[in-house]
């Protein structure tokens, strides 16, 4: 039994004990994730998107390999174990390919799967859940559809990993995740509510996934899912959020519960730590957060631009710009933010800056981008912050500073910021069933 699965058999006993996953290929994002498993003793999930990573580079250049490498490599850095951090792979299917026709889309999405696991990614989540170039578009697109493309993912996942053992005999066996009922990756741009699954259709998605397995000759590998995506009612939009609500997810809860399967909880980004204790509570083993984190860069960045202006205020050739060249970038290349910002042109201007879709978050690795962030943080470096400016804009981490908890560079201080949204998850998750820290919720 490997980590994920001891973590979802303790909430499946009725404790709240969970675990966050960062979705991020950031390198500030990533680091503040392992800084805090370093603190707290806690193992970290860490996961890639098809979207960001796959056999082809994805958005972020990296295969899957690669992204490995990158994560053990910040791991070894920090003096993280790497026992404590596990790789996983979402929405893992045929979304990068989806204007292919099944047989094409599919043989990418197994060389997608099979170059994840082999690389060393122990969670997979099985995501079949969009239409491909040769589905009838008039025909309903069926949760068998689903499930038996979800359980030919699975078989090479499987095959994968016998090659891969041979190599790395402690490795542990893959995990699954399945499920199609979840906002499309990065936020759904329908701005009304999200609504939550029904128990029965739950309850019918894991029967349906069970005989595909089975028809599959994986009847025992089944053992190993251990997790359902549902839909739980919440979402972030452009400016507004949707708030955990309990008694509208009771009755799937309830349902839940009878089952061997945990939730997972996808767009928990952004609600309170209340909200995701409860969640937890309800089933949730589970809790993925992406965009919060990569807000929270974004604020951090911001806050630390003020005070670079402030302190160069004379020297106004050596300010990175940062917010200006972000918006710039973002305005040269509208396509990864036109369909989600559709306001007035000023509310537009806002929404590329500050928006809980955090948009900008596509653009964080454009060239120019890059630059202005490293010259800010060099700017920063070297205990030139003045307090009473950290104090002003940064005001945690000022005290921090104070109580000698990190130093005064502005590296450690975004890793600091990215950290408090951190905090949130580990709380409500009681520190993966550690419970070994004083908090409040």
């Amino acid at each position: 039994m490997n980590t994920l699965q001891e973590i979802v058999q303790k909430n499946k006993s009725g404790r709240r004990v969970g675990i966050f996953s960062c979705c991020s290929a950031h390198e500030d994002v990533i680091r503040a994730a392992l800084l805090k498993a370093s603190k707290t003793n806690t193992p970290t999930l860490i996961e890639s998107t098809s979207n960001q990573v796959n056999q082809d580079g994805g958005y972020t250049g990296m295969t899957p390999a690669d992204f490995a490498a990158f994560v053990k490599g910040l791991a070894d850095e920090i003096s993280v174990p790497l026992s404590h951090v596990i790789l996983g792979g979402d929405h893992l299917g045929p979304l990068p390919w989806t204007d292919c026709d099944e047989d094409e889309a599919m043989d990418h999405a197994e060389e997608l799967v099979a170059a994840c696991v082999s690389a060393g990614y122990s969670k997979i989540h099985l995501d079949t859940s969009m239409r491909l170039a040769s589905d009838d578009p008039d025909e309903p697109f069926l949760t068998e559809t689903c499930a038996r493309r979800g359980a030919r993912l699975c078989r090479v996942a499987e095959e994968a990993f016998v090659s891969y053992w041979d190599s790395h005999p402690d490795a542990p066996e893959p995990v699954y995740v399945i499920g199609s009922e979840v906002p499309v990756p990065g936020g759904d741009f329908n701005a009304q509510e999200m609504g939550v699954t029904s128990a029965d259709d739950a309850i019918n998605t894991i029967a349906i996934y069970k005989q595909a397995f089975a028809d599959e000759g994986l009847s025992d590998v089944f053992d190993r899912v251990i997790a359902l995506v549902v839909e739980l009612g919440v979402e972030f939009h452009e400016f507004t959020l949707d708030e955990y609500n309990r008694p509208r997810a009771a009755d799937l809860a309830d349902a839940m519960r009878k089952e061997q399967l945990c939730i997972e909880g996808h767009s928990t980004d952004y609600q309170t730590t209340r909200n995701l204790a409860a969640m937890c509570e309800d089933g949730v083993a589970i809790l993925k957060v992406g965009p919060a984190l990569t807000f929270a860069l974004r604020e951090a960045l911001f806050a630390l631009e003020q005070i670079e202006q402030e302190v160069f205020a004379e020297m106004p050739e050596r300010w990175s710009n940062y917010r200006a060249t972000l918006e710039q970038a973002m305005l040269d290349d509208p396509s990864a933010w036109k369909d989600y910002y559709t306001g007035t042109p000023n509310e537009q201007r806002i929404a590329r800056a500050f928006s809980f879709y955090d948009r900008c978050r596509y653009y964080f690795a454009c060239p120019e981008v890059v630059q202005a962030h490293d010259t800010l943080v060099e700017n920063l470096s070297g205990n030139i912050i003045p307090h009473c400016l950290l104090s002003q804009y940064l005001p945690l981490q000022y005290y921090r500073v104070r109580r000698g908890e990190i130093r005064n560079e502005a590296a450690d201080i975004i890793w600091d910021h990215i950290g408090d949204c951190i905090d949130g998850y580990l709380q409500a998750t009681d520190y993966c069933g550690v419970g070994a820290f004083n908090y409040e919720l």
